[in-house]
């Protein structure tokens, strides 16, 4: 396969189809509730599912994967560039790593609180009161009031 422009926007255009196809599989899925299985109800040629095909089971099972479907299309190199693994990494793991941080974006820091230590503490300064009552002293001691 080549790697032109126009085979890369064929090979999206190729990913798109089969996201439509895929998610109209998860859509019309027929649910039995008695063996707790997920069957297709109609034939996706394009997707290698025929119709009453189990799609998941609750055990021993391995359900199918978009990723597999289209590396059985565009091979699994091709694949790779076209739709990436996100445990490999995507654009989310390429910010994360490459691009700095802006300091606007990191958390502010709490200012400093002083304590209004002239008063005996009450309950060892335990007391929701007794800080309530230092931190508006300690406040008001800062401005003059």
């Amino acid at each position: 396969m080549t790697s032109s422009p126009d085979s890369w926007a064929q090979f999206r255009h190729l990913r798109d189809e089969l996201k439509g196809d895929w998610a109209t599989l998860w859509k019309t899925k027929l649910e039995d509730r008695v063996t707790a299985e997920g069957i297709s109800s109609q034939e996706f040629m394009r997707l290698f599912v025929n119709s009453g095909e189990i799609l998941f089971a609750s055990r021993d099972f391995k359900p199918i994967s978009f990723r597999e479907i289209i590396e059985r299309h565009l091979g699994s190199d091709v694949a790779g560039k076209v739709d990436p693994d996100p445990s490999i990494g995507g654009w989310g793991k390429f910010i994360r790593e490459n691009l700095p941080v802006s300091k606007k974006a990191s958390k502010r820091e709490r200012p400093a609180i002083k304590f209004d230590t002239s008063q005996q503490q009450r309950k060892h300064g335990c007391g929701w009161l007794n800080k309530a009552k230092t931190l508006k002293k300690a406040s008001c001691s800062e401005y003059g009031y």
